[in-house]
């Protein structure tokens, strides 16, 4: 019989080992092309294999080496974020991206009971200037910065 020395680690090699299951099938009607001349789907199928790979050692490993058990699920946190990713994906396209992440980091920062506001705010801030200068900027991408404001 196969005795598990670690949960966690189980737990967190089939975790990657599904992420990678889902990034192959969200890639496969994709094409690849070839190492020379990537297609679309290239790099997520290369992704993908090298997520699931390293989530079949995590899991071996579970295996050999003594780890801890599994802990209770924290919900709040898990909770939390989520409904940060949804507040960002909603406002994203109307309200722009700097207005987006500022809205999603002040919904993450729910997460944690003690969060303070100043720390908070300046986080924010860093992470809007930064996104706008990186994906608007940089790389050219057509997101909108900021609301427009009447009409």
């Amino acid at each position: 019989m196969i005795r598990i020395h670690s949960q966690q680690d189980l737990a967190a090699g089939l975790f990657l080992m599904l992420l990678a299951s889902l990034g192959l099938a969200f890639a496969a009607d994709l094409p690849m092309g070839r190492a020379m001349r990537m297609g679309p789907g290239y790099l997520p199928v290369v992704l993908s294999c090298l997520l699931g790979g390293l989530g079949l050692i995590i899991a071996a490993r579970s295996l050999a080496i003594q780890g801890p058990r599994l802990q209770s699920w924290a919900w709040r946190p898990l909770l939390t974020l989520t409904c940060a990713l949804l507040v960002f994906a909603a406002l994203l396209e109307r309200g722009g991206l700097a207005l987006s992440v500022l809205a999603s980091v002040a919904v993450s920062s729910l997460a944690a009971p003690g969060a303070r506001a100043l720390p908070v705010l300046a986080l924010a801030l860093v992470l809007a200037v930064g996104s706008a200068g990186l994906f608007i900027f940089v790389l050219n991408l057509p997101l909108i910065l900021w609301p427009r404001l009447g009409g």
